[in-house]
């Protein structure tokens, strides 16, 4: 029953990897255009195409494969993430590490998941909190310069469902629902609201 077990647990990741390979294999018609787009300077329109017909595909195929399709074109994907029905990744400068977990329905702007960051549903990831220029009265806010930066959520963090995260949020953190982080969030720190206050330290 032990060495079952153990065969089993060294050949999950194995499969896993396959899949993910198999599934790349699948999609090149997707990811080798937004690559190329990538890495001419065009942008990122093709990737955030494909981002949102892929976060349509419901169950375990799906699963699969939005991991085959970040595997190859994120700045760094691994094989065993969940990222949920309806979630979608905004620009390819990002990173998600192993064993994160991306729930139903959230938009990731330029982020990096640290391992095992638990990400709940309807969660919106900005790509910081200056995104759009609105100085100018005289001038449309869509038509003012803005400021992208990389949001990073630290190891083993967890961020509740429909919060919103403008800021990094370090490691071993808990985020209530519904919480909006406008400034960064110490490592070990629960914090709620809006905007969010740290209410208290976790115990080691």
């Amino acid at each position: 029953m032990a060495l079952g077990a153990t065969l089993a647990g060294r050949l999950r990741p194995l499969i896993r990897e396959a899949l993910v390979g198999a599934g790349a294999v699948l999609l090149l018609p997707l990811w080798l255009p937004a690559v190329a787009e990538r890495r001419c300077g065009r942008g990122d329109g093709w990737f955030a195409g494909c981002a949102e017909l892929l976060s349509l595909i419901p169950g375990k195929a799906g699963v699969f494969l939005r991991r085959s399709f970040y595997r190859m074109t994120l700045d760094r994907c691994a094989t065993d993430v969940h990222i949920g029905f309806g979630s979608l990744l905004a620009h390819p400068d990002s990173e998600i590490h192993s064993g994160v977990y991306v729930g139903l329905r959230c938009t990731i702007g330029k982020a990096i998941l640290e391992r095992d960051a638990t990400i709940g549903s309807n969660v919106d990831i900005l790509s910081g909190r200056r995104q759009h220029g609105f100085d100018r009265r005289n001038t449309a806010i869509q038509a003012q310069p803005g400021k992208f930066t990389q949001v990073r959520i630290g190891r083993n963090s967890w961020i509740g469902n429909s919060a919103v995260v403008m800021a990094d949020i370090g490691p071993d953190c808990v985020v209530g629902a519904g919480s909006v982080v406008v400034k960064p969030i110490p490592v070990n720190s629960v914090a709620v609201g809006n905007p969010t206050e740290v209410i208290k330290t976790r115990a080691a």
